[in-house]
């Protein structure tokens, strides 16, 4: 029987082959988008799972509104001992610091990563020691660890003990071989250093973890360490936040992913949409090969078959459809893996995915067919009736294909609209005067402060280089550093007022020219200024509450009074997620650095920027070998890197985008096909009462361009609702432009005219005679 079952379905699916081949395409795309999204966010949620007591183990932040996500990123070196000696509920406590660098082996240079860890730090985060001894724990030790892949890559099948590698250009031996942490973790590394604890508490340079005893109620002790209040050395910590180390990847993150965590749960929702348009456009289209089957049904039951034999016919097709659409979505995954892997930073092994994205696959698979039996069951029975009392209509009313074509209309028309308006949103961040000038700059940060008169000199002899900024400047993109200051008085300041926190820029016109930031009013701060003269943005005069700034004062914390001669505008010069905080402008010499590095900022020829850097690595190879680091970056690249997440979704939407529109267009030349066939006889006695083709056609296109309008209604609004609260993320918006509304639907109707056209010509076009005999 079921072989018999498994011929029928085959035959059914070759009859209908071109309905069959885009019903299981279409399924494959939506099984392999949600699948692979699926598989995505589950890796994104999992990261230090695979850590003892992970579900204690947290990171300690506090609240700063100056910051990205409006919290630090860093905390002082003696808060991880503070916490554990007052809270009692805290078990160990501990903090590090570390990041991507360089170092040098036998001349060569090697990308890595690299950590500071001490015997606290251990205790939270244990590493597994393979060979040698725990030295590179010990305080001003200059000995470090490594892991077995990094020592494998260096030194082969050599023993690495005792071997040297050369950090900030120290060579520092190499005392223990350690088992790595892996890459699915937040804090990666490949080296492990001392960490160098620093007593005071100004200092915000290090990230704090602690892990709490067992049984500890989470949200009491969140709310007494938020209601805790630090005052020491002067600095003043409050509004403590816990974000448990397993959520860090996605929960205000240190380092942003490259595709943010809620755009993959757009893009899972996205597979999501693709597998329902799927397959309600294959249900829509099976219910109606089920509804021309009428007669064979009933002549099946005649000879006996049973309801449940019946079901299991349809069922077998219907199932071996959504097996097909498997098959051919694992295929689909081994042509995208390789763009997947880089994309999404797993490092999985390759079965282990292919064994989580067939699982998901079968679940919806499997979901999608108990749901689907109810309509398959429905409209048998309907069909059977229908055949056996002689009831059976050629135009029937179809409401059931009608609503599920209408509903992949709305899909496909709310895809198109949102991926239009993100990919102009993404265009105006490029291309805004908000944001600050980046082609043709770049800035060069170096160790050797005292090798800049020099680099300068040699750089002016770069051609690709039209002009270095004179003076030391921090660059905007990538930050360098910040400076800030707070102000608690004010002209004008209302008594319900708070202090007011502005980042200082230690200079005036010659980086508001570097940038082109636009003065609104007042007069440029010049180098030659009173050191009591300073410029504000927008947003700093909005704080202060001023109407007319020009001319008002503020005091600093040593009650010296700043005055303002000029408002810049509000400029973009990080994420354009991050509203633009309150800014003063201050001449150079009053506020100074007290790094140790060089900084220069320089303009470029426009599209030479691969050769200018390769000159550049080059002169600082031949000429500079005293750095032990330096970093040159490009500020449009450096800029680009904010958008990279909305790039990549845009990405992934257009083609979940194309995926859509080719299911509800394929699906309305196959409904178009079966409802021509379905409704031929009416067509024949249409011809013979004196309908023309032109006639018949006006008939079918009026049909589903009021489908594809009532859609519309319903699509356009919500996608608006959408978008527009998405928009408003971002601190420079586009507008959701009111041609976007009518360009969309002509677009469509333009797209359906050409796909149901022909196929309703040629219906219309057949002799009526030869029809109605045939019937």
């Amino acid at each position: 029987m079921l072989k018999h079952y498994l011929l029928i379905a085959i035959r059914n699916l070759l009859k209908y082959k071109t309905q069959s081949i885009v019903s299981i395409i279409g399924l494959a795309m939506g099984f392999t988008c949600f699948a692979l999204a699926t598989l995505w966010i589950r890796y994104e949620m999992t990261y230090d799972n695979f850590r003892e007591g992970a579900e204690r183990i947290f990171l300690v932040r506090n609240e700063d509104k100056n910051s990205k996500d409006g919290l630090s990123t860093v905390t002082p070196s003696p808060l991880a001992a503070y916490l554990q000696e007052t809270f009692p509920e805290i078990e160990q406590a501990g903090n590090t610091r570390g990041g991507d660098f360089e170092f040098k082996y036998e001349g060569i240079t090697h990308p890595s990563c690299i950590i500071d860890m001490d015997s606290a730090l251990m205790k939270t985060f244990p590493v597994r020691l393979i060979s040698g001894n725990t030295n590179f724990l010990l305080p001003d030790n200059k000995e470090i660890a490594i892991t077995e892949e990094l020592a494998e890559k260096l030194f082969g099948k050599e023993n690495p003990i005792g071997k040297e590698l050369m950090i900030y250009n120290e060579k520092r031996p190499v005392c223990a071989v350690v088992q790595s942490w892996g890459t699915h973790t937040n804090i990666p590394f490949d080296i492990i250093e001392a960490n160098h604890q620093y007593a005071y508490w100004g200092a915000l340079n290090w990230s704090t973890y602690i892990k709490v005893r067992e049984g500890t109620d989470i949200k009491a002790f969140s709310k007494k360490l938020y209601e805790h209040t630090i005052k020491q050395d002067h600095t003043l910590l409050e509004h403590l936040v816990l974000t448990p180390i397993t959520r860090l990847r996605y929960d205000h993150p240190i380092e942003e992913a490259t595709v943010k965590f809620n755009h993959i749960l757009l893009f899972a929702l996205s597979g999501g949409l693709v597998i329902l348009c799927s397959l309600f456009n294959y249900l829509t289209l099976f219910v109606s090969r089920i509804r021309m089957r009428g007669k064979e049904i009933a002549l099946r039951k005649v000879c006996g078959s049973s309801d449940r034999h019946l079901m299991g016919l349809f069922s077998i097709e219907y199932l071996l459809t959504l097996l097909a659409a498997i098959f051919i979505g694992m295929l689909l995954i081994e042509l995208i893996l390789p763009t997947f892997r880089e994309l999404s930073e797993i490092h999985t092994a390759t079965n282990g995915i292919y064994l989580e994205a067939i699982f998901y696959s079968l679940f919806v698979a499997v979901l999608s067919f108990f749901i689907s039996l109810f309509p398959i069951q429905y409209f048998r029975r309907q069909s059977l009736n229908a055949a056996i009392k002689g009831t059976e209509k050629g135009n029937g009313k179809n409401y059931f294909q009608k609503f599920f074509l209408v509903f992949q209309f709305i899909i496909s028309i709310g895809f198109i609209f949102c991926t239009v308006v993100m990919i102009k949103q993404i265009h105006f961040l490029s291309h805004s005067d908000r944001v600050v000038e980046r082609a043709g700059r770049a800035s060069l940060v170096f160790s050797t402060k005292s090798s800049e008169a020099s680099l300068r000199e040699e750089l002016k002899q770069i051609p690709m280089i039209t002009t270095i900024l004179p003076g030391n400047h921090n660059a905007f993109i990538p930050f360098t550093g910040k400076q800030y200051m707070t102000t608690k008085e004010w002209d004008e300041k209302p008594a319900s007022a708070n202090e007011i926190r502005l980042e200082l820029i230690p200079s005036g016109e010659q980086i508001c020219n570097y940038y082109n930031l636009k003065l609104l009013s007042g007069k440029m701060l010049k180098d030659d200024d009173q050191k009591d003269k300073v410029m504000i943005n927008e947003a700093a005069v909005r704080e202060f509450g001023w109407r007319d700034p020009i001319g008002k004062y503020f005091q600093k914390f040593d009650s010296t009074r700043l005055q303002v001669i000029g408002v810049i505008r509000d400029f973009c010069k990080e994420s354009p997620t991050i509203p633009v905080k309150p800014i003063m402008f201050t001449v150079q010499e009053y506020y100074y650095s007290i790094s140790s590095r060089g900084m220069l900022l320089f303009k470029f020829h426009e599209g030479q920027w691969p050769e200018c850097k390769r000159r550049i690595d080059a002169l600082i190879k031949e000429k500079h070998p005293e750095f032990t680091f330096y970093r040159l970056d490009s500020a449009e690249e450096e800029y680009d890197k904010f958008l990279q997440s909305e790039n990549a979704l845009i990405k992934l939407l257009d083609f979940v985008t194309v995926v859509c529109i080719l299911i509800s267009v394929f699906g309305i030349f196959s409904l178009i096909t079966l409802n021509c066939e379905q409704r031929r006889r009416e067509i024949a006695v249409r011809k013979v009462n004196g309908a023309t083709a032109r006639m018949i056609i006006r008939m079918f296109f009026k049909e589903y361009m009021l489908l594809l309008c009532l859609a519309a209604c319903i699509a356009l609004p919500v996608g608006y609702l959408i978008m527009k609260p998405w928009l408003e993320n971002y601190v420079i918006q586009t507008e959701i432009s009111a041609w976007i509304y009518p360009v969309l639907l002509i677009c469509l109707i333009f797209i359906i005219t050409l796909c149901i056209s022909w196929r309703i010509w040629k219906a219309a076009d057949r002799n009526p005679a030869e029809v109605i005999k045939s019937e």
